[in-house]
């Protein structure tokens, strides 16, 4: 940074008369040519006067504008607290979005008429649960960046985190097929959406039947599936559908655990015994499955961690990633004293 004596001696006068000059001294008697000699030399070297360095020191940056990240959730509140999964799935993303200091907005639909506008005025958006191509591409003519949660739509063009329900179903029957069940029923839901590649609740059906078929285990006698999934009335009731056929199986896999916990209700109230006269296994390890009378075999899924994935990787869009990102997180069969084991038989 230049000095008063530096341009002086560029120009060829006292330090004082750059000093007064500088300073905008008007009873200085000096000539129009030297005065802006002066002051273009000065700004050639980049001289700062006191004031102008006071000015910069004062002068304050405005504040960076909030990131402001839109939640589209297709569960009302009212479905989302009968499954905590997508419950902690919210937690997680609320949570790192705190911890990055952004602005969460909840986008709320009316039968799947959603605020369009709202979403133009979102920096990324995070769609949680199940949503139809068409709904998909609606959000990203809106938003750009977009990181959808429990489904990957179109995994070509944006984020997505996902959990493996295929490998799930096959960690339950791979340990009950060697704990010897033979007799494996499953009691699920059939969820479709009207231009969904597949339909959504057929991927860990299939994987149900695929895995048994195998094995020469599968029995159709033993499905029961419902035309709606994470309540625990549907589970309760397709367990009477089958009490009343006389078609039990020795251990039912339910779709997921709020399933299971309506099913563990009937079989209760037909005053049958869980584990000795039917196991039962779920999925998902909702907060609740440890403390059912008895805890719940079942399959964990990190859904907080899910959603802080998601956040995580709209920051990355955000620091300009391109390629989008398909994150497939892993599960854990966890066993618990709803499923008999060869160790403790039924009659035990």
């Amino acid at each position: 940074m230049a000095t008063l004596k530096e341009i002086a001696d560029r120009v060829g006068v006292s330090v004082t008369t750059v000093s007064r000059v500088i300073n905008y001294d008007e009873t200085l008697s000096i000539t129009p040519e030297k005065r802006r000699l002066i002051f273009e030399v000065a700004e050639e070297l980049e001289y700062e006067t006191p004031r102008s360095k006071k000015k910069a020191r004062s002068t304050k940056k405005p504040a960076a504008a909030k990131i402001r990240v839109g939640l589209i959730h297709f569960s009302s509140v009212n479905e989302e607290l009968q499954d905590p999964f997508y419950l902690a799935i919210r937690i997680g993303v609320e949570k790192k979005c705190q911890e990055y200091n952004f602005e969460i907005v909840k986008i709320y639909g009316n039968e799947h008429v959603f605020p369009l506008e709202q979403m133009k005025s979102m920096d990324g958006l995070i769609v949680i649960g199940k949503f139809s191509l068409t709904d998909i591409r609606l959000f990203q003519a809106q938003c750009a960046n977009i990181v959808t949660v429990d489904s990957a739509p179109l995994e070509e063009t944006i984020d997505s985190v996902v959990v493996e329900v295929d490998t799930a179903i096959e960690k339950i029957l791979a340990f009950a097929v060697d704990q010897g069940f033979t007799k494996i029923g499953y009691f699920g839901w059939k969820e479709t959406l009207p231009d969904y590649r597949t339909p959504l609740g057929e991927k860990r059906y299939a994987a149900y039947v695929g895995y048994l078929q195998s094995r020469g285990l599968f029995n159709s006698d033993y499905v029961y599936l419902g035309d709606e999934y994470s309540k625990s009335r549907d589970g309760y009731t397709l367990f009477m559908e089958a009490y009343d056929k006389h078609l039990l199986p020795e251990l039912i896999v339910a779709g997921n655990d709020s399933e299971a916990i309506g099913i563990m209700k009937a079989i209760r109230e037909k005053g049958l015994r869980i584990p000795e006269d039917i196991s039962i296994t779920g999925m998902n390890d909702i907060p609740i499955a440890q403390y059912t009378f008895p805890p719940l075999t079942t399959v964990k899924f990190y859904s907080e961690y899910m959603g802080e994935t998601a956040v995580d990787l709209l920051k990355e869009r955000f620091e300009h990633r391109r390629i989008p990102k398909k994150v497939t997180l892993p599960c854990r069969l966890i066993i618990r004293e709803s499923c008999r084991t060869a160790e403790k038989p039924a009659d035990a």
